[in-house]
């Protein structure tokens, strides 16, 4: 067995509990004219499973993993294919979906945590949308000729527990130049999870298809071989050696995503007390700086007897256009004297901005309220 890849290390204290679990060989289930098709698990040298299929036939498969992926670690798929005569058995790779609603609901579309954003369908419906999508996407006559549900498939999947719908489609097209039919099948399964936390309350609807599988042969003629790609599927034995590796991945993924998630949500918390925290010392700092430039405006009875000299008065209009200025009444002050502007404005605590632009306003983009100051009659 090859060396396990340092992405999986982590998992190495499992195999002494599994090494006696590993699936007896390939002879196990040799028969004459028929082979054993081993899919392997290129990570960690572990047969995931095995069929039976014809010698002669082509056999392929793809198994890809990737622990960002949490939720779907691990695709797989395989095929077996008389090319020449145009039969073909293709077992698919699941396909998991998710959707959220509530008041935190964002659905961006495109994968995630190796799930797909996408709002749950009927069963039927969702077998022929994602089969088109995903599995036959490049059949350009691919014709679906009926779509109904099948009672007894996830038994037949030896899946006894299941708790879903199985769902199967019949399809025409054109492959290597023959004219197929072909029947797929899968398990449909759906269920929802209800998420409360900082932004409300918000609903998961995770579901989609597994166990997907497909008989292909001539047009005509797949009637008469459904029984014999009946018998291929049957024969599917599962390596319970992988599949406990499996299962001890995903909870160790699960583990470490849950902890993540609590880790982010205690930094946000740190973060938003801290924010609190800022905006209270600023306001504070904010209402200082206003006491103080108050206090400092206050000049009492002062102010009041230097308004009360510079009351507007024929001698002071007679002085002010001697001096070039004006006499302007100031709602804080009483009145106050400006020259060489056409207006004056005022923020009622002894601040002024002139302008010989009459369409000018300083109130544009300021958070200071200024006042346009009337000259004195």
């Amino acid at each position: 067995m090859k060396t396990i890849s340092p992405r999986f290390s982590r998992f190495r204290r499992l195999w002494p509990a599994l090494a006696a679990l590993v699936l007896a060989g390939p002879g196990a289930f040799a028969e004459p004219e028929m082979k054993v098709n081993w899919v392997m698990d290129p990570e960690t040298s572990m047969p995931v499973y095995g069929f039976h299929s014809p010698a002669d036939w082509q056999f392929k498969s793809e198994m890809k993993w990737n622990l960002a992926n949490t939720s779907v670690p691990v695709v797989i798929g395989s095929m077996v294919a008389d090319v020449e005569k145009g039969e073909r058995l293709h077992f698919m790779p699941d396909v998991v979906c998710y959707w959220l609603t509530g008041d935190a609901a964002i659905n961006p579309g495109g994968f995630n945590l190796g799930m797909l954003s996408l709002a749950p369908m009927p069963a039927e419906q969702a077998l022929v949308h994602l089969v088109r999508t995903f599995f036959r996407q490049d059949v350009e006559d691919f014709e679906v000729t009926g779509v109904r549900e099948v009672p007894g498939l996830a038994a037949a999947l030896k899946q006894p527990g299941f708790e879903g719908k199985g769902v199967g489609m019949r399809a025409v097209y054109t492959l290597n130049g023959i004219p197929v039919e072909e029947e797929i099948y899968a398990l449909y399964a759906i269920n929802q999870a209800t998420l409360r936390g900082e932004a409300g309350v918000t609903t998961q609807t995770t579901w989609g298809l597994q166990g997907i599988h497909g008989f292909t042969a001539p047009r005509g003629t797949l009637d008469k071989r459904r029984s014999f790609f009946t018998y291929m599927v049957r024969s599917v034995h599962i390596n319970p050696a992988w599949q406990q590796f499996f299962f001890a991945v995903k909870q160790q993924l699960n583990e470490d995503f849950a902890r993540r998630i609590a880790e982010n949500r205690a930094a946000r918390e740190a973060i938003m007390a801290q924010s609190r925290a800022l905006a209270a010392q600023n306001e504070a700092f904010r209402a200082n700086i206003m006491a103080r430039h108050r206090a400092a405006m206050d000049t009492g009875s002062h102010d009041r007897f230097i308004a009360g000299i510079h009351e507007s008065s024929s001698h002071d209009k007679f002085i002010d256009s001697i001096h070039d200025v004006e006499t302007f009444h100031d709602p804080q002050f009483g009145t106050s004297q400006h020259g060489y502007a056409k207006q004056h404005w005022t923020d009622g605590w002894g601040n002024y901005i002139h302008s010989d632009d009459v369409s000018f306003d300083p109130n544009i983009g300021s958070q200071v309220e200024w006042q346009k100051m009337e000259r004195a009659r």
